[in-house]
């Protein structure tokens, strides 16, 4: 008897400790919920920033549930109509369901971004995508300036590429309801540190190696 409750205890521990790598997997994630007081619902989007890929549109009412929302701090990135946005931060608890405040959107920024070139080759079908957001647009060239969003206040990335050049990212800012111009430079796929120079500009003191990293110029680098 003492052998057979010893080895039933035993087999419990082991399926315990086999069933506890997959009870942990609903606690990584949880679910979000919440209404927009103000909503397109032919453009109306919310997202997670840094996870664009969760994602939820709105029903005739303006409530949103997004599924799969990494446990932990979030922040909701809310297109609600072309002219209003938000950005809504919060604490997702895995396994579980969130339901926060109504979210009233504001009025947006945009970037007005402005691809340059130097030299003769052409630049067509640029893409332009800010980073973590579901804002992007392709199809982009050096002709004139391209909107890019609506986009709720705040500091973004955007990472610009284009076939034949090398990809890029910058950064900057946008205020409610104000156009920031975002001037982007594409250097041509293949260019030596020279011309990478000539396209980007490199310090006076230091001059680029053939891969496009700097290398001081100096003589207690030799």
């Amino acid at each position: 008897m003492r052998l057979q409750s010893l080895f039933l205890t035993l087999s419990s521990l082991g399926l315990l400790g086999a069933c506890g790598s997959l009870d942990n997997e609903p606690f990584r994630a949880g679910t979000v919920r919440g209404r927009l007081t103000e909503f397109d619902p032919a453009v109306a989007l919310v997202s997670v920033v840094g996870a664009p890929g969760v994602r939820s549109g709105v029903d005739t009412q303006g409530r949103f549930t997004l599924e799969d929302v990494p446990a932990g701090p979030a922040e909701l990135f809310v297109v609600a109509t072309g002219e209003l946005a938000a950005r809504v931060p919060l604490t997702v608890q895995g396994g579980q369901s969130v339901d926060i405040a109504d979210v009233s959107p504001r009025t947006a920024g945009t970037f007005f971004v402005k691809f340059h070139v130097r030299g003769n080759r052409k630049l067509m079908d640029a893409k332009a995508i800010v980073d973590g957001t579901p804002i992007e647009a392709s199809g982009l060239d050096d002709k004139s300036p391209h909107r890019l969003g609506p986009l709720p206040e705040g500091c973004y990335g955007v990472s610009a590429s284009a076939p034949g050049f090398a990809s890029t990212s910058v950064q900057d800012c946008v205020d409610e309801g104000k156009q920031t111009v975002l001037n982007v430079e594409l250097i041509p796929e293949g260019s030596s540190g020279e011309e990478r120079c000539a396209f980007a500009g490199c310090a006076d003191d230091s001059h680029a190696a053939m891969d496009g990293r700097d290398v001081e110029n100096s003589d207690e680098s030799h």
